[in-house]
């Protein structure tokens, strides 16, 4: 993978080779032998045509300019509500739910390329809630373990390095046509959910 900087715009504000997981109801396919419950698209899809703006151009801009961001990375939906104050900045982005229902309807057409995902209960489970998260995963043996945010970074990282090996193997097309994203405002709000 490049360095982290070497696909920023003329400005340095913003890293845009970037992927955005969302997960979502299970759908099946006969493409897959489980359903699919997550979906993988680059950021840029987010500027498809056949998705609400400038709703999707302002949720481009969430990944690819807020702080932290590097080349390949993959950010989960809820990474971004945890990062838009637990989810009380959306407003002053979009309707996330309406993009992400268009982006699923989009990349099951094939407008764009995807990676669908059928997501393990525990897997699903961190990457659904934000960062901080810890969840009690049960074995059928009766045992159980915990999971937290060290294990959620692992699974993402594990997805960035799939999404690479598809990506230089084939590119990960876009769709046709994006739009630009949305100029103002200067800077998306940022501020990361403070837990009381």
């Amino acid at each position: 993978m490049q360095s982290e900087g070497a696909d920023l715009d003329p400005t340095g504000t913003r890293c845009s080779d970037v992927y955005l997981l969302t997960l979502h109801e299970p759908y099946s396919s006969t493409r897959h032998p489980v359903p699919i419950n997550a979906t993988i698209v680059h950021a840029a899809t987010l500027l498809h045509p056949a998705l609400p703006q400038p709703d999707g151009g302002m949720i481009y801009r969430c990944l690819t300019e807020f702080p932290g961001r590097t080349l390949g990375c993959v950010v989960p939906l809820s990474t971004l509500t945890f990062k838009l104050d637990g989810g009380q900045l959306w407003p002053h982005i979009g309707d996330w739910e309406r993009v992400v229902a268009r982006r699923i309807a989009v990349s099951r057409k094939g407008a764009c390329d995807a990676v669908p995902l059928g997501l393990p209960g525990g897997t699903a489970a961190l990457l659904t809630n934000g960062p901080h998260t810890q969840i009690t995963v049960f074995q059928q043996d009766g045992t159980a373990h915990l999971l937290g945010g060290r294990d959620r970074q692992q699974r993402l990282e594990e997805l960035a390095a799939s999404v690479h090996d598809f990506a230089v193997r084939a590119g990960f097309w876009p769709g046709n046509d994006l739009v630009a994203p949305p100029s103002p405002p200067a800077r998306v709000p940022y501020q990361p959910f403070r837990y009381p």
